[in-house]
């Protein structure tokens, strides 16, 4: 497993952990059989993880990035819309800083 999608893993299990219903947004394109060909996503920069906070409902968006992985300016313009309409939005490098990141949210 690699370490994005260990953490990615940590990440939803912790939130599990604590009531919060969320899950892996898949992203990447589909490969089509009869045509043999791949499909791009609907929607490019979706992040890795999107959950639904309660007790109010707030979508939760986590993109993850490891080492030198940077953010692709679909990504920086997926956690800003989520941002301009209420939601929260978190870059994950490591879990103890997403998991500190959350303890200081006034839910």
């Amino acid at each position: 497993m690699s370490a994005s999608n260990d953490l990615t893993r940590q990440i939803i299990n912790f939130l599990f952990e604590r009531r919060v219903f969320a899950w892996r947004a898949q992203s990447t394109g589909l490969f089509v059989q009869n045509t043999q060909s791949y499909r791009t996503s609907p929607k490019k920069g979706v992040a890795d993880i999107l959950a639904v906070m309660p007790p109010t409902g707030r979508l939760l968006a986590v993109e993850v990035k490891i080492g030198k992985d940077k953010i692709s300016p679909e990504q920086a313009g997926f956690l800003i819309n989520v941002e301009s309409c209420g939601g929260l939005t978190f870059v994950a490098h490591d879990l103890s800083s997403f998991i500190a990141w959350y303890k200081g949210l006034a839910l």
